[in-house]
């Protein structure tokens, strides 16, 4: 059963395969309990606090569940694709900060597509489906600029997506926004025109603002999982990141055009990250507002460290980190600051980066349990003798 497991989860096996289940929780319990300390310390109590924020996070049963529910997988399917975005480039070696600029791009794109005609009078279907293939070809283009310069220029990922960033965040909300996709005047509208109605996300949850969204992201981290574990393409990538220190130079020899792979990998990147972008533009917010409130691209990081770079620990990160930021304005009936789960997801983070320390010592108390275990029947034998 454990091999079954572990070869669903993480398609490899390890000797300690687990710990990529146990790091992340313990990392977690640390995390909530330091966050307890902080808000002791202010002379609050921690209970009620954690209580108000997972009553609203729509992680647990509470007054309200349904709605809560549903905004939790609303926010936390545009978490896990920008979370999936990272992974997919850190199991290549690449450290790719640039999700935010790549989500940005995904939304202008859905943006346009979504109220420009022809586009807007066509069914439904065959709308979203030109949408989302167009956001995801301009995401991808946008991470493979990055990709490209790494391959034939060896010029750092990390400086060219921070680059990319900024040259998104500017050119979108700087010209396009207010230049050549705003609105007409007339309609007192701000930013760009709303989408129309066949460019709007299905409903799954009467009642609620859930759409389809949670629905396509599930499947992309399915094929996220499959392309890294069962396919050959996936299995490059993955030797890529194993060997970055050695300079990828065992894929080379083996004959992987490494080049060409980390173009591949950016763009597929990019184009996880921008699905997130048309989530939020087709199922939200409806156009791209004059002022766009991101940071859903570096929240993205937070959500693959959490999740170990793995699509089903990326996935339940994702779900996590939506509950929290769900039930974020609960904790302000506690008198505490609504940004105190970004405070907890924050020391999250710290503890996973301390994860070799963590991993020390949880193997540490399984050993000497293992040890203690052992010794009884001797000793018990000598006993008896």
């Amino acid at each position: 059963m454990k091999n079954v497991l572990k070869g669903i989860v993480f398609g490899h096996r390890e000797r300690n395969w687990w710990l990529t289940f146990v790091v992340p929780i313990v990392s977690i319990i640390i995390a909530l309990l330091v966050g307890a300390i902080f808000i002791w310390s202010t002379g609050r109590s921690p209970i009620l606090a954690y209580k108000l924020m997972f009553g609203a996070s729509g992680l647990f049963p509470g007054p309200y569940f349904k709605n809560h529910f549903a905004e939790m997988l609303l926010a936390s399917s545009m978490y896990i694709s920008t979370g999936l975005a990272f992974a997919i480039a850190a199991k290549g070696g690449l450290f790719s900060i640039g999700a935010e600029g790549q989500f940005l791009v995904g939304g202008i794109v859905a943006a346009y597509f979504g109220y420009a005609k022809p586009f807007a009078n066509m069914p439904k279907p065959i709308h979203l489906t030109i949408i989302f293939i167009m956001v995801m070809l301009a995401g991808g283009i946008w991470g493979a600029i990055a990709g490209w310069l790494k391959a034939k220029n060896g010029i750092h990922e990390v400086i060219t997506t921070i680059m990319l960033n900024w040259i998104a965040i500017y050119l979108i909300e700087d010209w396009l926004v207010i230049g050549p996709m705003k609105a007409n005047v007339q309609t007192g509208v701000s930013g760009t025109p709303y989408v129309s109605e066949t460019a709007k996300l299905p409903i799954i949850l009467h009642g609620t603002r859930l759409n389809i969204s949670i629905i396509i992201i599930i499947v992309v981290a399915y094929l996220t999982w499959f392309m890294l574990y069962r396919t050959t393409f996936g299995f490059e990538i993955r030797a890529m990141g194993y060997t970055l220190i050695y300079n990828m130079e065992a894929p080379k020899a083996a004959g992987v055009k490494v080049e060409r792979r980390v173009v591949q990998t950016m763009f597929i990147s990019g184009a996880v990250a921008a699905l997130g972008g048309a989530f939020i533009i087709l199922g939200i917010l409806f156009q791209f507002p004059p002022v766009f409130e991101g940071g859903y691209g570096f929240d993205g990081i937070a959500v693959s460290l959490i999740g170990q770079n793995e699509p089903l620990g990326v996935f339940l990160a994702g779900m996590l980190i939506g509950g929290l930021r769900t039930g974020a304005t609960a904790v302000q009936l506690a008198h505490i600051p609504k940004t105190f789960p970004s405070i907890i997801e924050g020391l999250i983070v710290a503890f996973i980066a301390l994860q070799e320390l963590v991993r020390y010592l949880i193997l540490k108390l399984v050993n000497a349990n293992r040890k203690k275990h052992l010794e009884k029947p001797a000793t018990g034998g000598a006993a008896n003798e």
